[in-house]
């Protein structure tokens, strides 16, 4: 019986002798399946999911006449609208081909790795592959809730808005690490305690954590309902994997009145009385009622004026009004360009909308009419000129006189 056993055990390393020299010394192919993504990360139990893997070849030589199968699995599923078959033909050495396709995923899947299978052909070789899959259970379930604004109505042109959002944990287990991380859009201005990342630790079942964020509002925001998007991540015990989910809630910036001086006119002179006539429009998306614009009047500037203030009345949007300032400006003032600032306010509802602005109003040299120094000097000036000029005739008509 030994005898036979040994003979038996040599004639086998005689006949596999040469073909493991060729596997191990010669050219081989080496077909390996890596995974790649999936969305969402990980894949969730009873949901859909897509999956990405790729086929390498690893070996030292071409792989001819490649084919894949994918495989039903526990605890995942092709769905059945799938393609499942992939001839891949000839794969040379380190060449890759990327495979996806979209998996059910059991309701009682077990948290953390699972193995996906597929069955790879080269030739007459075939060999079943496993793919490892993170899984996560529905047993985490964050939500929001009980969104909050300060002030109650967000619009543009704001600054230090406040919104808080809470964060459920509605699951039976602990969200750990937990980030809600908002894609605020670009009207939504970065303030000192700005932040749309808001990192609030662990959340166990039944807990609320409220997540806050403070930011400005452009004067160029829409009005109206918008939807703000993010996402949450956060880990679970069962998994050293990152779980992210896309969540997103809907905000209404409410409209406003806004002001702007489209147009200035002004011929202000020193040593005189001037008007300088202004445009204010309403730009804003809602009507301003008893609108009203002011001059900032400041101690450094030499004009007086017969009344700060003008009254305008009610603008539309997109409506203009003309306010008419009487300027007096002093005589001994520069000829140059000044910077007014004014300030426009107007109403709607109870809310009163400030805006200031400023303007460049230009000063020229004006006539004085104060002294007649001047012009009596410039006679006698003249008078002189002439005298000398025909002082020798005089003479001459004194002399022939005599």
């Amino acid at each position: 019986m030994n005898n036979k056993l040994t003979t038996i055990l040599v004639l086998t390393a005689l006949f596999t002798g040469p073909v493991a020299s060729q596997t191990t010394n010669g050219p081989s192919t080496n077909l390996e399946a890596t995974f790649i993504n999936s969305d969402p990360v990980p894949l969730q139990s009873g949901e859909d999911g897509d999956l990405t893997f790729k086929i390498v070849n690893t070996g030292s030589t071409e792989a001819e006449d490649v084919r894949v199968e994918l495989l039903n699995n526990y605890p995942f599923e092709v769905k059945p609208d799938r393609k499942r078959n992939y001839s891949l033909g000839t794969v040379t050495q380190g060449q890759e081909y990327q495979i996806s396709t979209e998996v059910l995923v059991a309701e009682d899947a077990p948290d953390g790795a699972n193995s996906f299978k597929a069955r790879i052909s080269n030739g007459d070789f075939t060999r079943t592959v496993n793919i490892p899959v993170e899984v996560q259970s529905e047993d985490i379930d964050l939500n929001l809730a009980n969104l909050k604004t300060e002030p109650g109505q967000l619009m543009p042109d704001t600054e230090n808005n406040v919104m808080t959002v809470e964060v459920v944990n509605n699951g039976e287990k602990t969200a750990e690490n937990a980030v809600l991380d908002l894609n605020l859009p670009d009207y939504f201005e970065r303030t000192s305690s700005f932040s749309s990342r808001q990192s609030l630790g662990n959340i166990a079942p039944g807990q609320v954590k409220p997540a806050e964020f403070n930011f400005d509002i452009s004067e160029d925001a829409p009005s109206g309902p918008i939807t703000l998007e993010g996402t949450m991540t956060y880990t679970s015990g069962d998994s050293s994997s990152e779980i992210t989910e896309d969540v997103s809630f809907d905000v209404n910036l409410e409209g406003r009145p806004q002001f702007e001086i489209t147009e200035i006119e002004s011929d202000l002179q020193t040593g005189s009385s001037r008007e300088l006539r202004l445009t204010v429009e309403n730009t804003g998306d809602e009507e301003a009622s008893s609108t009203r614009i002011r001059v900032l009047d400041s101690s450094d500037q030499p004009f007086t004026y017969d009344s700060s203030s003008q009254y305008i009345g009610t603008l539309e949007p997109n409506q203009s009004g003309t306010a008419v300032f009487e300027v007096d400006t002093e005589s001994d003032a520069s000829a140059k360009d000044y910077l007014i600032d004014f300030e426009v306010r107007g109403v709607k509802g109870t809310e009163v909308f400030v805006e200031d602005s400023t303007v460049q109003a230009s000063v020229s040299n004006g006539e004085s009419s104060s002294s007649p120094v001047i012009p009596v000097v410039a006679v006698i000036v003249v008078l002189g000129i002439v005298g000398f000029i025909f002082r020798d005739r005089i003479r001459e008509k004194f002399s022939g006189e005599e």
